[in-house]
């Protein structure tokens, strides 16, 4: 059970990092309109990437080989 909780809370470190980069730069390699997003709009992006890096760091890391 203590693995499960370590395993959670190591998730949501690495998507807590992974978030501060793609609302900082990330969101605007996945769209050009992003450089234009206001900062309350980048702040409402932060939960939703901190939850969904592995899907984000693959569309970044394919968009980026491409």
């Amino acid at each position: 059970m203590e693995l499960l909780v370590y395993l959670f809370y190591s998730y949501l470190t690495v998507g807590a990092l992974f978030g501060l980069y793609f609302v900082g730069w990330g969101a605007a390699r996945l769209d050009t309109e992003a450089h234009q997003m206001p900062s309350m709009l980048r702040i409402l992006l932060w939960p939703a990437s901190v939850a969904l890096w592995p899907l984000l760091m693959r569309k970044l890391w394919y968009r980026q080989r491409l």
